[in-house]
């Protein structure tokens, strides 16, 4: 085995598992309370922020990248990534199945593990604008669409 086999820790491939567990729960569809998609869109919201607050730190053009994404992806996200054909049950709100979620999550984790190995192999694409500009733009996009999704849940929720 070589060294860099022996030393990548065991943890990623754990937080992978589940959000490949999560991710194909919400192929399915099923009904669920709004509260529990805004859960899963503030997760992906901390862990696409964490992101970049452990890799670039407070950086101006990290910031900014990132609130761009988000910004695009709200709002084109509720027109594109909401959830169609979603039917309210009581307080609880029936969803289609979609791959999507899966899509960003598996997003955000793998640009969360190619930062987590940039860092760890010192590249100095780590320490250009335009890459911290671009990869934090990114996350703030998948991370959004998350919240995107959510906020057309709860909008189906109050048309009802």
């Amino acid at each position: 085995m070589n060294a860099a086999a022996a030393s990548l820790p065991v943890w990623p491939f754990a937080i992978l598992a589940v959000l490949l567990a999560v991710g194909y729960r919400q192929s399915q569809t099923r009904v669920v309370r709004p509260r529990t998609v805004a859960r899963v869109a503030a997760a992906m919201l901390a862990l696409s922020l964490w992101g970049v607050i452990a890799t670039f730190g407070s950086s101006a053009v990290a910031s900014v990248g990132w609130v761009v994404g988000f910004g695009a992806a709200m709002l084109l996200g509720v027109t594109v990534l909401a959830p169609r054909g979603l039917a309210r049950e009581g307080n609880d709100v029936r969803m289609p199945g979609s791959w999507a979620p899966l899509g960003l999550m598996m997003g955000i984790f793998m640009t969360k593990f190619g930062l987590g190995f940039a860092t760890g192999v010192h590249a100095h694409v780590l320490e250009e604008a335009w890459f911290i500009g671009a990869v934090c733009a990114v996350l703030g996009l998948m991370s959004g669409g998350f919240a995107a999704r959510a906020t057309a849940v709860h909008r189906a929720v109050r048309a009802a």
